[in-house]
């Protein structure tokens, strides 16, 4: 029988004898649901958690982007030292942060799952999966908890972190992916500066490129047929900067310049 309509039990019935759920939209039973959870180590919720290495030792003002506050908790989950993670205490922006106390031992950070108020992590829970290990020596390894989308693969449709601009100009990582303007600030690509020049009067001309480095090929061609390419001196008076001379000066518009950086 389907039953269309709210059933009020007047809080003094219950519903017994279900059996064992074994999938989504099915209800648990109370013995069920502690084995469920049974093990788990809830702790008391952090303000923000970081995805790459903080300096626990003078920590900063802000924490993913969240402008931190004394005593705030806080859960760096991606040091560059795997034992370095955990759940810590923020004492000032130049002050070492301490491990929280009741995640200052590895079998308090065993099964422990904490949830995050703020920053890019909001509202997202997490657990610490490795087991048996020694606090500042072992490992300690925060996963996604529930029913959070997996991470996203070229295969597989999931979450996707974006990559730092250091990630993206060392150009070897394979697992996160690039914003616009981290491409566009990329160290490695190709960039080319041009513009058209010439007024008759003067024969020396400076160019601000912006490229930050001497290593720049520079070529003059003439604005019009036969289109030719013509020899000046050329010269880079600084990494920002490309400087021509010419024995007479260029005709109005008569020539244009391309400064290139591979």
């Amino acid at each position: 029988m389907q039953q269309a309509s709210n059933l009020d039990f007047i809080l003094n019935a219950r519903i017994t004898g279900l059996p064992a759920a074994t999938a989504a939209g099915q209800p648990v039973e109370f013995a069920q649901f502690n084995a469920a959870i049974e093990g788990l180590a809830w702790k008391d919720n952090a303000r923000v958690s970081t995805a790459t290495n903080v300096n626990l030792a003078a920590p900063g003002a802000s924490l993913d982007g969240v402008a931190m506050a004394l005593n705030d908790r806080f859960v760096p989950r991606g040091q560059t030292t795997t034992s370095e993670n955990g759940i810590y205490v923020w004492n000032g922006a130049g002050v070492p942060a301490s491990r929280a106390p009741d995640a200052s031992t590895f079998d308090e950070l065993e099964s422990a799952v904490i949830t995050i108020d703020e920053g890019t992590s909001q509202g997202v829970t997490y657990r610490q999966t490795a087991v048996n290990g020694v606090i500042g020596t072992n490992a300690i390894t925060w996963a996604n908890f529930g029913t959070a989308a997996p991470a996203a693969t070229e295969a597989t449709a999931g979450i996707a972190e974006l990559a730092t601009q250091g990630e993206t100009d060392a150009g070897t990582d394979d697992a996160r992916i690039v914003t616009p303007l981290k491409l566009a600030n990329w160290a490695g690509r190709s960039r080319v500066f041009g513009a058209v020049f010439g007024d008759g009067t003067a024969t020396q001309y400076d160019f601000t490129h912006n490229f930050g480095t001497r290593n720049v090929n520079v070529t003059v061609f003439r604005n019009g047929t036969p289109w030719d390419t013509v020899g000046c001196d050329a010269s880079r008076p600084d990494v920002n900067t490309v400087r021509l001379n010419f024995s007479g000066a260029p005709a109005a518009s008569q020539f244009v310049v391309v400064v290139g950086k591979n």
